[in-house]
């Protein structure tokens, strides 16, 4: 794992990089709200193309709305049109997008022909529920007033980690098959969802104990 002042670095340049994205987008007077429903609309096609199997597809449109995810907040903040509902509603539909996404990988895994498909199902629900509750704690978190973005797995750590296993997985199934390799099918996918599932519920389970750390430090219960 990323010590904290690396993983700071490689934020802020990536922050620095997406507000520099962002500025003719506010030059334009393009509000952060297109953005965040362009994240959402394009979280639910990459979902859909997941299912049918168009993993390649489904990759490229995934990193597309991570980026606008990314590019709204950063609209957002240089047009000093940070709003509490804002927040809240980029949140929702956030939750809206990954359940998209996981029910497409939920939905392709059903199709497959190999061993152990209910397990990987299984296991695709709990990276989903994971995810849901890494960002679920940190928002319960700071509504008590405590910051908590602690943990490697947020959301575009996610989102790169499953575009690119997507992808990766649409490149070299054909080629699996094609060496009659049928037991890599889909590894690169069903690993990174095993990941996911152990890594995003311990980066939750994590925040909790940070959370209880840093309210008993304070003398609240």
């Amino acid at each position: 794992m990323l010590d904290n002042s690396r993983k700071d670095v490689i934020t802020n340049g990536y922050l620095g990089a997406v507000g520099w994205f962002a500025r003719p987008f506010v030059r334009a007077g393009i509000g952060p709200f297109t953005f965040t429903f362009t994240g959402l609309v394009l979280a639910l096609v990459a979902g859909g193309f997941f299912w049918t199997g168009h993993l390649i597809i489904g990759g490229i449109l995934l990193f597309l709305a991570g980026v606008s995810d990314s590019v709204d907040g950063a609209i957002a903040r240089a047009s000093g049109k940070v709003t509490r509902f804002g927040a809240i509603l980029d949140s929702t539909l956030d939750r809206y997008a990954e359940f998209a996404f996981f029910l497409g990988f939920y939905g392709y895994l059903g199709y497959s022909h190999a061993r152990f498909v209910g397990f990987f199902q299984l296991i695709a629900i709990i990276a989903l529920l994971g995810s849901v509750m890494v960002s679920y704690v940190r928002a319960r978190s700071e509504s008590m007033g405590v910051k908590c973005s602690i943990g490697f797995w947020q959301r575009p750590e996610r989102i790169i980690a499953l575009g690119t296993a997507a992808i990766l997985t649409g490149l070299l199934n054909p080629l699996f098959v094609k060496l009659s390799y049928g037991y890599l099918h889909d590894f690169f996918l069903k690993l990174t969802l095993i990941v996911l599932a152990i890594g995003t519920n311990v980066t939750a389970i994590g925040r909790l104990i940070y959370v209880k750390r840093v309210l008993r430090e304070r003398g609240m219960k």
